[in-house]
């Protein structure tokens, strides 16, 4: 019989016991996910570990399977798809093998300098790797969609909503009223104005958008797995290495110094790139920014403050 938390636990375990033959005998709901959907791990009766995600949402999954069977055949180290199917409250669920290691998040406390510079050299040989090899749909497209499929942007700057022009920005600047998060966001529309040229030179490019310090597994100071590929992204692989820095500069501070900097020297963005890449940072920060004033967080607001003026500093240098 499975241990379970709930009535909602209990389903899943049967529809894995539908899907597999086998029902497990222990679901331990997992931590640190943003998707929106519940990570287990559940204990076999064989002493195996599975993988179980579970989405509210239909069709979450639908090309999960696809995706990670091309992602193998590039040498990625990613999961397999054991079964999947419909909960019978709605939503979806998938069931996975279980890749040893924690998130990278978790793990730099660990790594010294040398591990965490070799993690990142090879995320980001994955991810040229990705790229130069996954060819893009007929007709193009920017934006998410499964591997081979076609994304539903025209333009790169789409992807970020509609531009306010950038007499709407100065005008912001301009009041005394301002509060200073308006501020930053008149900056930051600023700097988009400016990159609006090198948006649109960027050709649909595939990236895994979601490698960041999750979903980048490190077992023993090495790259174990990497997990998560309901959908990849075609534009500019650098808005994952400014998620990627805004997340170790607003989560994790000095300790993912090291990882940062080779992913800085890896990436080599020079010039409108580094521009760009500092624009993709600071839409991150802002958010986590705005989060804090809404939540009063006062801590927080001295963080983060001092971190997206010197971001939107580098993106402002035409």
């Amino acid at each position: 019989m499975v241990e379970q938390g709930g009535n909602d636990d209990a389903a899943l375990a049967q529809c894995m016991a539908d899907a597999l033959g086998e029902q497990p005998l222990k679901l331990e709901r997992q931590v640190f996910t943003h998707s929106g959907n519940a990570v287990y791990r559940a204990r076999m009766p064989d002493g195996r570990s599975l993988a179980v995600r579970v989405s509210p949402e239909a069709q979450s999954f639908l090309h999960t399977r696809s995706n990670l069977d091309v992602l193998r055949g590039l040498g990625l180290p990613v999961q397999t798809v054991l079964a999947q199917g419909a909960m019978p409250t709605g939503g979806d669920f998938v069931v996975l093998d279980w890749l040893p290691g924690r998130d990278l998040f978790y793990a730099f406390q660990t790594l010294d300098a040398r591990q965490a510079e070799r993690i990142a050299e090879t995320v980001v040989a994955f991810q040229c790797r990705v790229a130069t090899r996954l060819p893009v749909a007929p007709g193009g497209g920017f934006g998410w969609a499964a591997i081979g499929g076609r994304a539903p942007q025209a333009r790169w700057t789409d992807v970020f909503g509609a531009p306010a022009p950038a007499s709407m920005h100065i005008a912001t600047l301009a009041r005394t009223d301002a509060t200073p998060l308006d501020r930053f966001r008149a900056r930051l529309g600023l700097v988009r104005v400016s990159l609006e040229e090198y948006f649109a030179t960027l050709r649909p490019v595939c990236f895994l958008d979601d490698l960041t310090i999750k979903n980048v597994l490190v077992e023993g100071g090495e790259l174990s797995g990497l997990i998560d590929f309901d959908s990849v992204c075609y534009g500019d692989p650098l808005l994952v290495l400014g998620s990627t820095l805004a997340h170790i500069d607003t989560e994790v501070g000095e300790r993912g110094r090291p990882y940062a900097e080779a992913l800085l020297r890896c990436w080599a963005p020079q010039g409108e790139r580094m521009r760009a890449t500092a624009f993709y940072t600071s839409l991150w920060v802002i958010g986590f920014l705005s989060q804090a004033v809404e939540q009063r967080n006062e801590a927080r607001i001295r963080w983060l403050t001092p971190v997206l003026d010197q971001l939107l500093g580098i993106g402002e240098r035409v």
